[in-house]
Formats: structure tokens, sequence, C-alpha cells
């Protein structure tokens, strides 16, 4: 199995960015950013390169999600990452970006068809917030949540 790697974004408010693929009937709808390496690109690079692509986000990592995460033809390493800069550009494989709650970003997950799919995002995204909790603390007081804005591509044109 080939190797890719990809990012779970939340911002400083806990609020997870997720990507619906273009022809979302066939590649399962919400998701993370992942993609393959090219050739000497490290797994780090790849990651940030391919939530830009795909989301038009600019992030940086804090650090790698434990686990990897078995696709149908890849393994899959995810990284944490903060939002640096969101350019409200992506690629043509994405159809829409969303910044959501926890709750509502595992309720999208639960939509995707293939089960395998499913369980390996609903895991990533479970793994990362527990990442994130250990990073910035249960129980501490959140800011007011950021209102980004959700962008499709038709909004775009």
């Amino acid at each position: 199995m080939r190797r890719a790697y990809g990012g779970v974004v939340i911002d400083l408010c806990g609020q997870v960015l997720l990507r619906e693929a273009m022809g979302h009937h066939q590649s399962g709808g919400w998701t993370f950013a992942k993609g393959k390496p090219k050739s000497g690109e490290s797994p780090e690079a790849t990651a940030l390169r391919e939530v830009f692509e795909e989301t038009g986000v600019r992030a940086a990592i804090l650090a790698r999600v434990p686990g990897c995460f078995t696709g149908s033809r890849t393994r899959n390493r995810y990284f944490l990452m903060l939002p640096i800069e969101d350019t409200k550009h992506y690629d043509s494989e994405t159809l829409a970006i969303r910044w959501v709650g926890r709750d509502q970003a595992a309720e999208l997950l639960s939509r995707t068809h293939k089960v395998a799919r499913r369980a390996r995002d609903l895991q990533v995204l479970k793994s990362a917030l527990a990442l994130f909790d250990s990073l910035f603390g249960l129980g501490v007081p959140q800011p007011e949540p950021i209102r980004h804005d959700n962008v499709t591509q038709a909004s775009l044109i």
C-alpha cells in the first residue's frame, strides 16, 4: 500500500475544517484533506500542500495525530494543524469547505456511505480531537467560536 498524508485543521475555538470532495457520491462526501507525496517530498510537506490545495487554508503543523489509518489503497497519516490563512481558493477536487463544531464534524463524517472510509475518518477525528485537547487543555473556557465563511465552488465564481 502507498502512503498518503493529510491534515486535520482545528482553530483555537475548536472549529474543525472539513472538505466535501467533488463527485462526493463516489468519494464519500465530507472528509479531511490528504494525498500522496511527490518525489522527495516529506510527510509534513505533503500534508501541508494537500491541505492548502484542497481547502485553500494555509496551516501550521502542531503534532502528528497518533495512529496509522488504512484506506482502500493507502496507509494514511495525519497531522494536527492550526489555520494561518484562509485564501478561499481551492482546487477542483473540492466542492466545498466547512468550519464546524465537533459534533457537526462527526455528524457530517457519519454520512459517508462507504463503511471503511466512514470508520477511518471518524477515528481520525477522535484521535485529532484528543490530541488537540491534550495540547490545549480540557475544561479551559473557550472563546466565542470564530465565524468562518463556508465556501463552495459556486460562491467563488
